[in-house]
């Protein structure tokens, strides 16, 4: 019945201790040492009964108080032993699981990224690997241990009587049936607490990134109300499993006590008859009651094995999770960048329509292509197949002739830089972030990259210079700084392509204006993709191509699509409307 739920989940997790065998080993020795002091101990005190009060020798005074300490410090040293080893066996398997896990993350393609939730990820590297883990250890550690102090237990038991041992077993049935209907319970609520936890995360997270909007929206009390709603959830799911696990100890309890009080009836009966001595009756009643611990311990386990299976699948479904595919083998060098994109379709998972439909267009190498089109019209979508985002469903694209999929993925992604609406800076210092993912970056070089981003007097003023650190998410600085670090970052990279995802459009028009001087500057000698929302950007690019809910509708220069007096030139005009102040 113990081990019903040892799933193939719980066996991988327990797979994961096997390279620390020889400490599982230690541990293992000294649980075995601290198991057999129950059986010795109800041994002994029987046999000090009768040779103190029966027979009355001189040597029990001293050594059976000896006998008693140096079992107890007998197991005390045992006890602490095994946990010491198998905490460090724990927190070794805890590393690696949770290592694994933010490695496979890290290479996860963007629909999984879609699918997850930032507080659901949180809570399995702070929650459910922390409860796998624990729950694995002290599983191990009751198995082994009470195992035997059961069977020693046992043991002698029926060495001294078999007969009446075996009325013990009447409560076996009764235990079974009720272990494996709580088990049952606690999985299900535990699988329900841990999504509940991840939203508690997520909304965590939200509200925190939020909190300008939150204040000038005037919304705590939404917030607050949307928070208590899923914190009270949690505290539901944690008392019903607090409740279900409460109702098995009780159960044990009074099934166990019911065969012992049988037993100790028939016992005393023996007694009296004279079968038994006191002290062959105090060491079955020692024995009894010493049982009873190690079985509600064995019987708890399928409660633990129902949490940590949920907890386990968890993981494993992070560690099974599909990676991007990165089958290519070819690495080009001397990168020109030219561009094809031949027939090229898109449709993003569990959707009826395509998100592209047959897109064709050459950019040759230095040549600027702005995009544009009405929101939702596909332009981002197009530029993230580039450094392969996300995967076309239909078509090529070919990067000087080469199929981008035919290259490893570490080369196709070197010959690219970003520069995006949504800057992101990690908190560390300027230096730090301008110098990301590159190696062995000299400091003139640094300075020639915040020259041309226009940030030279900014970090001149900043009291640690390149060694500033920017906060979480550059939250201490502005749009604009955020904006030209990014700038900075793609001038040092130093790539062929360089993709422009609506760089300015969060900016006011000084700012913008200031920044698209640098931007010029960044797409010269180089093949530049700019995704544009204001018009007056791009009148300067060699070529635009105009999406319209993801067919490419119009293609040519500024001066000829205005001629042409299509969708780029109405949306022109639109552009170009002045703004009447009331």
């Amino acid at each position: 019945m113990i081990f019903r739920h040892i799933d193939a989940d719980l066996r991988r997790l327990y797979r994961h201790f096997l390279p620390h065998k020889w400490k599982l080993l230690i541990a293992c020795v000294f649980l075995l040492c601290s198991a057999s002091m129950s059986s010795i101990t109800a041994t002994l005190l029987g046999k000090i009964t009768d040779a103190g009060f029966y027979n009355q020798e001189e040597w029990v005074i001293y050594g059976a108080p000896l006998a008693l300490i140096g079992v107890t410090l007998g197991f005390a040293i045992s006890t602490v032993m095994s946990t010491y080893m198998m905490s460090q066996v724990s927190q070794a398997v805890l590393v690696t699981l949770r290592t694994k896990m933010f490695e496979r993350i890290l290479h996860w393609p963007e629909k999984e990224y879609q699918a997850n939730t930032s507080g659901r990820i949180c809570s399995k590297f702070v929650n459910e690997a922390t409860m796998a883990l624990s729950g694995a250890v002290q599983s191990f550690v009751v198995l082994v241990r009470d195992s035997v102090q059961v069977l020693a237990l046992l043991g002698v038991l029926f060495w001294h009587d078999w007969k009446l041992t075996l009325v013990t077993f009447v409560i076996i049935p009764g235990l079974a049936l009720t272990l494996r209907t709580i088990s049952r319970r606690v999985r299900r609520i535990v699988a329900e607490s841990q999504e509940t936890l991840g939203s508690m995360l997520s909304r965590v997270q939200e509200s925190y990134e939020a909190e300008r909007l939150i204040k000038v929206s005037n919304t705590y009390d939404f917030e607050e109300k949307r928070f208590a709603s899923v914190n009270m959830n949690i505290r539901r799911l944690s008392l019903k499993l607090i409740k279900m696990q409460s109702i098995t100890t009780p159960i044990t309890q009074l099934l166990t006590m019911v065969a012992i009080a049988c037993v100790v009836g028939v016992a005393l009966f023996q007694a009296q008859k004279g079968l038994l001595t006191i002290g062959e009756f105090i060491t079955f009643l020692s024995a009894l009651l010493l049982i009873k611990a190690p079985i509600q311990h064995l019987s708890g386990l399928n409660g633990t094995f129902a949490s940590i299976s949920v907890a386990a699948k968890s993981i494993f479904d992070t560690l099974d999770a599909e990676v991007e595919r990165d089958e290519g083998k070819t690495v080009l060098e001397n990168v020109k960048g030219n561009l094809t994109f031949e027939h090229v379709g898109l449709r993003y998972p569990d959707q009826p329509n395509d998100a592209l439909t047959d897109i064709n267009l050459t950019i040759k190498a230095g040549e600027h292509l702005a995009i544009v089109g009405p929101s939702g019209s596909g332009k981002t979508s197009l530029v993230n197949l580039l450094p392969r985002f996300l995967e076309l469903t239909s078509g090529r694209i070919t990067l000087d002739g080469v199929d981008i999929r035919e290259l490893t993925l570490e080369n196709l992604r070197q010959q690219i830089s970003f520069v995006t609406q949504d800057v992101v800076l990690f908190d560390d210092t300027i230096r730090h972030n301008l110098t990301y993912g590159l190696k062995d970056v000299s400091d003139e070089a640094i300075e020639e990259a915040v020259k041309h981003a226009a940030l030279t007097d900014f970090i001149a003023s900043l009291p640690n210079g390149l060694d500033t650190k920017v906060g979480e998410g550059g939250g201490l600085l502005s749009g604009g700084q955020k904006q030209r670090l990014s700038i900075a970052r793609a001038f040092l990279k130093n790539a062929p392509i360089l993709i422009l995802d609506e760089a300015t459009s969060a900016l006011d028009s000084k700012t913008e204006k200031a920044i698209t001087e640098s931007l010029e500057k960044l797409c010269q000698n180089r093949t530049c993709l700019t995704v544009a929302h204001r018009f007056s950007t791009i009148e300067n690019v060699d070529t635009i191509a105009v999406l319209v809910q993801g067919k490419l509708v119009e293609h040519g220069t500024h001066q000829a699509l205005i001629e042409k007096d299509g969708v780029y030139a109405r949306l022109s005009r639109l552009q170009a409307q002045p703004v009447i102040e009331p």
